[in-house]
């Protein structure tokens, strides 16, 4: 099978495995006595610790640990406290988890408005008029688009969203552990993202980086002293969690840091992919006006015909397939890869390719 899925499941890292298996026989040890506890207390802590120094997080205790993005998102959306007239910017671009989470608020009277980024400068012209002309109660947007890798002006719409006192909430799968991020210059209301996809770390993992208004939300009112040093992902964090998973993460964590995005090489695998399709007159390469990730790139076919032409010769291929948000009863295709994809998996891809001119 040639894998081009990356930006679905990240192939498993043995050294990643190992530790999640290691870290759950030395706490199978332990269990829940008070060594037990201190363990699992430690080990997450050291998982806040290596994200904050990777992404340059000024806080590590702004960092929960979280299962996955979907529920990130939900603990943030259902703690704000919505008013029926509030609106929801958000775009055609977001994962459709994200996006249930999103328009299940208009049950309780939120208008949620949706716009086609077109290019960075005119996304960016579009908000600000809508934020100038009425009040926009949250900016709920992705960094990187599931879709076909553009990048959305996030540091641009954070400062405009600071301007007008919306709250910015980004949903970060696709970027974190894909292009260079840190947060030392800004850092949006809340961000999230899974460790299994770019961080290539195990599934049932993720991450969510609470801005200082999340920071200082409390469910709870406890008395004067126990308030001030109650840590702010306490009330993100849902009971206990699979310690091995999250030991797993902080290595995954660990390794990008140490090396590296390797991003050159993957604008060079994404180069060489928009050469090869260029070149066949039947498909319609998905982009924008504007920057792109090297590792994801997106296309379609012009016509049923050849889409289903196309699917029937490529069954050995692992990719992604969706509908248009402009037009579902379209279907996209989407390759993503990594600096780990082999060689070989491209070569064949691309001897995949020169067999359908």
């Amino acid at each position: 099978m040639i894998y081009l899925n990356v930006a679905g499941l990240a192939p498993f890292n043995q050294i990643v495995q190992q530790e999640v298996t290691t870290t759950l026989e030395q706490f199978g040890r332990l269990l829940y006595s008070d060594e037990g506890i201190r363990f699992y207390r430690e080990t997450v802590q050291r998982c806040r610790n290596s994200l904050a120094q990777w992404l340059h997080v000024s806080n590590a205790e702004r960092i929960a640990i979280v299962p996955n993005t979907t529920t990130a998102c939900w603990l943030v959306l259902s703690l704000i406290r919505w008013n029926p007239g509030d609106k929801i910017l958000t775009t055609t671009h977001e994962n459709s988890t994200v996006l249930k989470e999103i328009l299940s608020l208009q049950t309780q009277g939120v208008d949620v408005h949706t716009l086609d980024p077109i290019s960075p400068d005119e996304l960016e012209f579009q908000i600000s008029a809508l934020l100038e002309s009425t009040h926009v109660r949250a900016i709920v947007i992705s960094h990187v688009s599931h879709i076909d890798g553009r990048i959305l002006p996030i540091e641009r719409l954070y400062r405009l969203a600071q301007k007008h006192q919306t709250l910015l909430i980004v949903d970060g799968a696709q970027a974190i552990g894909h292009i260079p991020i840190h947060f030392r210059e800004w850092q949006p209301d809340a961000y999230f993202f899974p460790g299994h996809k770019w961080c290539a770390g195990p599934m049932g993992t993720g991450a969510l980086i609470l801005g200082k208004q999340f920071a200082e939300y409390r469910t709870i009112a406890l008395p004067g002293d126990e308030q001030e040093r109650r840590p702010p992902w306490v009330d993100f964090e849902l009971g206990t969690q699979n310690i091995g998973l999250i030991a797993g993460l902080t290595k995954a964590f660990l390794i990008k840091e140490q090396d590296g995005l390797n991003t050159p090489n993957q604008e060079g695998i994404r180069k060489k992919v928009q050469q090869e399709l260029s070149k066949i007159e039947n498909f319609n390469i998905l982009e924008w006006d504007g920057p792109h990730s090297p590792g994801i790139f997106s296309w379609t076919c012009i016509n049923k015909q050849t889409e289903k032409q196309l699917q029937s010769k490529a069954r050995n291929i692992s990719w992604k397939t969706f509908p248009l948000p402009q037009n579902p009863k379209q279907t996209g295709i989407r390759l993503s890869w990594s600096s780990a994809t082999s060689k070989a998996d491209l070569e064949s891809f691309f001897h995949f390719l020169q067999g359908i001119r």
